[in-house]
C-alpha cells in the first residue's frame, strides 16, 4: 500500500467521527474568509475539504462563486455533500496532485487544516500555482496555532499523521515565492495560521 493509499484509508475510516474529534474555532474561520475577500463568481477550490468544514460559510460568504471541493477520501466527501445541503458545490474524490484540472482554472485556492498532509510541501505549492489563474490567490489556512498542530499530530496514535507537519511561516512564504506567489497575509501566531499569497498577473505584450 503506497503512502497515498494509507492515507485515504486513514481519512476513509474516521470520516464518521470526524467532525466530534477534530477541533474548529469557527469565528476564526469565518475571519479567515473574510479576510480572503473572494469576489462574485470567482472561482474557489477547497483542496481536502474534508467534511466539507468550510463548504457552509462558503456558500454563506461568496457571492454567486463557483465552487469545487476535493478529497482523497469518498467518505468524507459523503460527509461533505450532506453539511453542504442545497448549495451549488462540484464534488471530486481525487488526489488535487493528479486530478486533471484545466491549468489556471481557479481563482482562489484554499487548503484548509490540510496542508500538513502533503509530504512534498513544495511540490504541492508548485502544484497549486499552476491551477491558479492570473491574480489567483493561495490560501493555507487553521485556526488553531502551528505549535499545537503539530504537537496532536506527533502525539497521535496513529503512525499516519505522525510525520505530518506544519512548517514555519517563513519556510512556506519561500515556496511560494519560488513558485511565482506574491505574499499577502502572513499569520503565524499564538492564536492561528493563515497564509495567503497571489500569481502575479501577466503583462500585456
Amino acid at each position: 500500500m503506497t503512502e497515498s493509499d494509507e492515507k485515504t484509508a486513514f481519512f476513509n475510516e474516521r470520516a464518521g467521527t470526524w467532525d466530534e474529534t477534530s477541533r474548529h474555532d469557527m469565528a476564526k474561520v469565518e475571519l479567515m474568509l473574510q479576510l480572503l475577500n473572494i469576489k462574485k463568481g470567482e472561482r474557489v477550490l477547497d483542496v481536502g475539504t474534508g467534511t466539507g468544514v468550510l463548504l457552509p460559510l462558503l456558500a454563506r460568504y461568496t457571492d454567486e462563486a463557483d465552487i469545487t471541493a476535493i478529497d482523497i477520501a469518498a467518505k468524507m466527501i459523503e460527509a461533505a455533500k450532506r453539511k453542504a445541503g442545497d448549495a451549488k458545490i462540484t464534488f471530486i474524490t481525487g488526489d488535487v496532485l493528479e486530478y486533471p484540472f484545466d491549468p489556471e482554472r481557479f481563482d482562489c485556492i484554499i487548503c484548509y487544516s490540510v496542508f500538513p498532509h502533503f509530504e512534498d510541501k513544495r511540490g504541492t505549492i508548485r502544484r497549486l500555482s499552476r491551477l491558479l489563474a492570473p491574480g489567483g490567490l493561495l490560501g493555507i489556512l487553521h485556526s488553531e496555532p502551528r505549535d499545537r498542530i503539530n504537537s496532536i499530530h506527533i502525539h497521535a496514535r496513529h503512525h499516519d499523521i505522525k510525520a505530518d507537519n506544519l512548517p514555519p511561516a517563513e519556510m512556506v512564504m519561500d515556496c511560494m515565492k519560488d513558485a511565482g506567489l506574491r505574499e499577502e497575509i502572513r499569520i503565524d501566531n499564538p492564536d492561528l495560521y493563515m497564509l495567503c499569497a497571489r500569481k502575479r498577473w501577466r503583462l500585456p505584450n
